[in-house]
């Protein structure tokens, strides 16, 4: 059965409220609020070593047992004595996270180790590291409620609601309204359910955390996550607004070229990726998920493990991934490669080139050539209708993979292929997001199908130009000191 853990002038448990200790000194209070900050906009690289106790004193200048001392605060919600007991028998882990105002409503689930291939990660098989890194991860998303200024929303309605949601089985909701509960207590409540998520990093998920980075910003209004169906780390399913041009850079995967004849049915490009291939989606999944940033080592064994395949597949495929540059080796150590800004604008620039010949190429297939990127072109729309802003990206890069392969030119196919694959990796390592808006997407990829049909390539590639063009203008936006226009500039020439 599903539970309700909130507080109302009905509910049968009475959490008591009792007053601060005297005496404290207001430098840890102040400490309280600066640490808080810190955590809530870290986003997932909040489990790393750039926010360990040690570097955090450093950022702030507060002392290291002071800003141990704000972080255990920030984790317990409050000052209050609070006993909750969870209504469970499982390890949780989150599963949504809404923000409408003036409600603020967390939804956990049982997890019984359906997401992460059935092995049930338990509390005494996780390493320390990773109980770290989670236990940091649930104290961020605790600072970010704190300082989000949530606690001051007026109250506006006459009673509480407690919502009169139906709820699947084993869903565990904690849940504040004003007027409904005191501020304390329900981060007493909250800080109580994270105490009973299973200790990994999957638990609060990397995404959730770099969306909840950016909205603290403004209060969190308008906060809507939910896990991806089938427990999936690093899911996302928000609602695709025509008006939102782009933070998140979607890591959707899509079919490789395919091996087939050009005259293959769409069926046929649907082939098996390689071992290679499926540890490079792993590895940026979980790059995405855990923030690893240029240069960290990424270790075989936690890839085996999420994959439940043996570690010597694993190192065997890293292994490949150091000769396409994707990884670097030392010592029998893998680590990820030291990326800067210019080596994305020439990825960038290099598919640019490697499109406008495949294009041109396209210019004279004919139609029943053409089917497979029409089919395509289907999905995209499907998706910008009914799915998520991530399902849209998704289909967009099939859609692009199928006019290569049905470009005629089997090598440059598989060039731009290996291209996008370095270049979601590397943008992966920098921790950038970037989704165009969903809209366009659908208008560029609608307008360069039926300007190829029509026998217009010209219209084709000014549109394709546009479309890197946008990327590219996108990423000097976000970080102008990591991208030098100039440069993209200088590569490509006049659009």
């Amino acid at each position: 059965m599903w539970h309700d853990v909130l507080m109302g002038p009905d509910s049968p448990v009475d959490i008591p409220e009792t007053s601060p200790p005297r005496g404290r000194p207001r430098v840890q209070e102040v400490a309280d609020e600066v640490v808080a900050g810190v955590l809530a906009t870290a986003g997932p690289r909040v489990g790393g070593r750039d926010y360990s106790t040690r570097r955090i004193a450093l950022m702030t200048g507060l002392s290291q047992p002071v800003v141990s001392r704000a972080m255990r605060r920030i984790r317990a919600g409050s000052d209050d004595t609070t006993s909750v007991v969870v209504p469970t028998s499982g390890d949780l882990w989150i599963t949504g996270f809404r923000v409408e105002y003036p409600r603020v409503t967390l939804f956990f689930e049982e997890r019984d180790g359906e997401g992460d291939g059935g092995r049930g990660t338990g509390q005494g098989s996780v390493r320390s590291g990773e109980r770290q890194a989670s236990e940091r991860r649930a104290t961020s998303l605790m600072a970010a409620l704190r300082v989000a200024g949530v606690s001051g929303w007026p109250q506006s309605q006459a009673t509480f609601d407690a919502g009169d949601e139906s709820l699947p089985a084993g869903l565990v909701r904690v849940m504040w309204e004003p007027g409904g509960q005191s501020w304390d207590g329900f981060l007493g409540q909250l800080s109580a359910v994270l105490d009973a998520c299973v200790p990994t990093v999957d638990a609060i998920p990397g995404d959730l955390l770099a969306q909840v980075s950016v909205a603290v910003g403004h209060g969190l209004h308008g906060l809507q996550w939910e896990r991806a169906e089938g427990g999936a780390a690093g899911g996302r399913r928000t609602k695709n607004d025509p008006d939102f041009d782009s933070n998140y850079l979607s890591l959707a995967e899509y079919p490789p070229p395919s091996n087939a004849r050009t005259e293959a049915t769409p069926r046929r490009l649907q082939n098996e990726i390689s071992v290679t291939e499926q540890i490079a989606i792993a590895l940026r999944k979980e790059i995405m998920n855990a923030g690893f940033r240029p240069g960290d080592r990424v270790t075989s064994t936690r890839l085996a493990n999420h994959m439940e395949i043996p570690v010597s597949a694993v190192r065997s495929a890293m292994r490949r991934l150091v000769d396409d540059g994707l990884l670097t080796a030392t010592g029998g150590s893998f680590a990820l490669p030291l990326v800067t800004g210019s080596d994305i604008i020439d990825l960038y620039a290099a598919r640019l080139q490697v499109g406008r010949v495949l294009l041109r190429a396209c210019s004279g297939r004919s139609r029943q050539q053409m089917l497979a990127p029409q089919l395509a072109l289907r999905a995209v729309v499907a998706a910008a209708e009914h799915g998520t802003a991530s399902d849209v990206d998704q289909a967009d890069l099939h859609f692009q993979q199928t006019l290569a392969d049905a470009s005629g030119l089997p090598q440059s196919s598989r060039v731009f292929h290996a291209l996008t694959l370095r270049l979601r990796m590397f943008i992966s390592v920098l921790q950038l997001d970037y989704t165009p808006a969903v809209q366009r997407i659908v208008g560029d990829d609608r307008y360069i199908l039926n300007a190829l049909l029509s026998g217009n390539v010209d219209g084709a590639l000014r549109v394709w130009r546009a479309k890197l063009d946008n990327a590219v203008r996108h990423m000097v936006h976000v970080s102008p000191t990591t991208f030098d226009p100039a440069l993209w500039a200088r590569l490509v020439g006049e659009a």
